[in-house]
């Protein structure tokens, strides 16, 4: 059975295109995806891999969505972070945004 969608608060969308794959973005998808669920936010939000996201240069690239929020050079050791300052207290990690709409 898939996730119920009228649980979910925030997707994050994770570049998965050539170039983030040669910076990590492999092991950031994981890593993200296992922080999330250590959290217990699995239900609340939702992990798409994408192809590339346009933004070689800042790779690998987390989008969140509906925050407007893009994270640059998000190695699979910061994923922990970005799920304990973004979705759990609700506050962007600075350092890491390259975009915030």
């Amino acid at each position: 059975m898939g996730k119920d969608l009228l649980k979910v608060k925030r997707i994050a969308f994770i570049c998965n295109g050539n170039s983030c794959l040669n910076k990590g973005a492999e092991d950031t998808t994981v890593s993200l995806r296992a922080a999330i669920a250590a959290s217990n936010l699995h239900d609340e939000v939702h992990t798409i891999r994408t192809r590339c996201t346009g933004q070689c240069e800042h790779g690998p690239v987390v989008f969140i969505h509906p925050d407007g929020t893009w994270y640059k050079n998000m190695k699979a050791e910061f994923t922990a972070n970005l799920v304990d300052c973004h979705f759990v207290i609700g506050k962007p990690v600075g350092n890491a945004v390259f975009f915030q709409d």
